[in-house]
C-alpha cells in the first residue's frame, strides 16, 4: 500500500474559503457560551477535505490533471452527517455518513470511477474536560462500511477527534479529522496487495468542519425560588435558667435548596435549624433574629423576648405529723370491734398504712379491727406524703369474754341480719369474715341468739338501729359487704 498526497485544492478560491473558515472560528470561540444541552438527540452537518491512503502511486497521484467542465466535481471534498444520541455531557453514540470525492482514486481509471466513495460508521464518543466548557475536545471510535469502490465493499475501523466549540445551549461550531480503514485491500481502489506489503486502504477527512445542533430542546434552566419567612414562634417572656424554645416556618416547598437557617438569640450565641432552643443566663431583654439562605437570596425576621430572674424554688412539702393515735374502746373485748383512729397535720394527700400484730394493710385514717385472742397487741400506723414518712405506735389491750349472757337489747332495736344457724363456732367464722369486711365501716357485728321452733339459733347482724327504715337504709349503704340476701332484722 503506497501513501497518497493529502488532496488539496490549489485555487485561489479554495484559499479563500479556508481563510473565511478560519475568520470564523475565531469569532466564535471569542463570543461562545459555555452552555450545551448535556442529552438527548443531536445532529451534525458539515465538510472537509478528503484524503485517500491505498496501493496507486505515480505522477497522476493526487493532482488535478486538467481544470474542465467537471473539475467542480472533482475537487478533493467530503460532505458528512450524524445523527446521534448524547447518553451524558462526557459520552456520545453516533450513526453518519460520508460522501466523498477522492481524485487519486479516479486517476487509476478517470473513464470508469466515479472519484466518489460513500461510508457509513457508527461511533462512540468521548468528550474531555468538564461538561461547562466552551471548547471542548473529543475522541471517536467504531466501525464504518465503504462503498462506491470498483470491485467489493469495504468495512473497517474508524477513529477520529475534533474540537466542539460551543455557541449556545443547542449550537455549536466543531473542527475535526477521521480515519476509516477497509478491507479487503482492492474495496476502495480496485487493487490489491502493493509492494510494501499493505492489506488495506482508507478514505479519510484530514480536515473538516461544521455545525452541531441540537434535535432534544433544551429545558430552560429552573429559576430557584428565594426563601420567605412565614412565621416566627416565640415566648415573650422567660425565666433566666429556664429553656425557651424558638420555631420558624418559611416557604420550603418552594424555596430552593440546599436551605440554611441561623438564629441569633442576642446574648452572643447562635444557633441553627428550624425549631432550637436557648437558656438565658442573665435577666435583660433581648434581639432575636432568624434569617433563611439559599442560592436565590435571603430572607430576614425579628422578635424580642424578655428574660426575668429566676423565681425561688418552691420549698419541699413539710413532713406528715402524727398528732394523735387512739383506740376506742381500750380495752376491748375479744371479738368486738375497736376503732382505730389517727390525727395528722401537714400537707395533703396522706397514705395510711396500718399494721397490727405484724399484718399490714393501706387503709384510710379510722379503720376498725376486731381482736380474735386476749393480750397486748401492738398498732402501728406509718403516714406518707410528698415529703416524708412518719411512724406512730399505740398498745391495745384485748380481754377475754365474761360468762355471764349478755344484756337483753331494749325493745324496738333494730340490725341487718347477714346470717342465721344453729351452730354456735359458724355463727362465730361468718361474725368474723364480715367484721374485716366492714373493718373501715362505723359499725359493729355481733352474734345474737333467739329461739325458732323451741331451739336456738345464731344470727349475726350488723349495727343498731331504731328503726326499720334505718336498717333498710345501712343494708343499702353496705350492701357491696354484705350478702344479697341480708334483711332487716327486729332484735328481741
Amino acid at each position: 500500500m503506497h501513501l497518497c498526497s493529502l488532496n488539496v485544492p490549489r485555487s485561489r478560491g479554495g484559499r479563500l474559503v479556508l481563510l473565511g473558515v478560519a475568520l470564523l472560528l475565531s469569532g466564535v470561540v471569542g463570543t461562545a457560551q459555555a452552555q450545551h444541552l448535556d442529552n438527548g438527540f443531536y445532529g451534525k452537518l458539515g465538510a472537509g477535505l478528503s484524503g485517500y491512503t491505498g496501493d496507486l502511486a505515480g505522477p497522476r497521484a493526487g493532482a488535478l490533471q486538467e481544470f474542465g467542465a467537471d473539475a467542480i466535481g472533482r475537487l478533493p471534498l467530503v460532505a458528512v452527517g450524524e445523527l446521534g444520541y448524547q447518553l451524558s455531557p462526557r459520552w456520545g453514540l453516533a450513526l453518519g455518513g460520508q460522501a466523498g470525492s477522492y481524485v487519486s482514486v479516479g486517476n487509476a481509471a478517470p473513464a470508469t470511477d466515479s472519484y466518489r466513495r460513500y461510508t457509513s460508521h457508527l461511533l462512540g464518543r468521548y468528550t474531555f474536560g468538564a461538561p461547562d466548557r466552551r471548547v471542548a475536545f473529543y475522541l471517536d471510535a467504531g466501525l464504518n462500511v465503504t462503498a462506491g469502490g470498483p470491485t467489493h465493499t469495504g468495512i473497517g475501523p474508524s477513529v477520529g477527534g475534533g474540537i466542539d466549540i460551543r455557541a449556545g445551549r443547542a449550537v455549536s461550531l466543531y473542527v475535526e479529522s477521521r480515519l476509516h480503514a477497509t478491507v479487503p485491500d482492492d474495496a476502495v481502489d480496485g487493487r490489491g496487495r502493493g509492494a510494501e506489503g499493505w492489506s488495506f486502504d482508507t478514505v479519510n477527512q484530514p480536515l473538516g468542519f461544521g455545525l452541531r445542533f441540537s434535535l432534544t430542546t433544551p429545558t430552560a434552566p429552573e429559576i430557584p425560588t428565594a426563601p420567605e419567612i412565614i412565621a416566627l414562634d416565640a415566648p415573650a417572656e422567660v425565666e433566666a435558667g429556664t429553656t425557651a424554645t424558638f420555631t420558624v416556618t418559611i416557604n420550603e416547598e418552594e424555596a430552593a435548596r440546599p436551605l440554611d437557617r441561623r438564629w441569633r438569640f442576642g446574648d452572643g450565641t447562635e444557633g441553627t435549624g428550624r425549631t432550637v432552643t436557648h437558656t438565658y443566663r442573665r435577666p435583660g431583654t433581648y434581639p432575636v433574629t432568624v434569617s433563611a439562605h439559599n442560592e436565590a437570596g435571603e430572607a430576614t425576621a425579628s422578635t424580642t423576648i424578655r428574660v426575668t430572674r429566676a423565681s425561688a424554688p418552691p420549698s419541699p412539702p413539710e413532713v406528715p405529723w402524727v398528732v394523735s393515735l387512739t383506740a376506742r374502746p381500750n380495752p376491748v373485748r375479744v371479738g368486738e370491734p375497736v376503732q382505730l383512729r389517727t390525727a395528722v397535720e401537714g400537707e395533703k394527700p396522706f397514705t395510711y398504712q396500718w399494721t397490727v400484730d405484724g399484718s399490714t394493710a393501706t387503709r384510710g385514717p379510722a379503720p376498725t379491727y376486731t381482736f380474735e385472742r386476749p393480750g397486748r397487741h401492738t398498732v402501728q400506723v406509718r403516714v406518707s406524703n410528698d415529703g416524708g414518712t412518719q411512724t406512730r405506735s399505740m398498745t391495745v389491750q384485748a380481754e377475754r369474754r365474761t360468762a355471764k349472757r349478755p344484756s337483753p337489747q331494749p325493745a324496738g332495736l333494730w340490725a341487718v341480719g347477714v346470717a342465721s344457724m344453729r351452730n354456735p363456732a359458724g355463727a362465730k367464722r361468718m361474725a368474723r369474715r364480715y367484721r374485716n369486711r366492714l373493718a373501715d365501716a362505723p359499725v359493729s357485728v355481733r352474734i345474737v341468739e333467739h329461739m325458732l321452733d323451741q331451739e336456738r339459733h345464731f344470727r349475726v347482724v350488723v349495727g343498731r338501729y331504731e328503726t326499720q327504715a334505718a336498717a333498710q337504709q345501712a343494708r343499702e349503704t353496705y350492701r357491696r359487704a354484705l350478702p344479697p340476701e341480708a334483711w332487716a332484722v327486729r332484735l328481741e
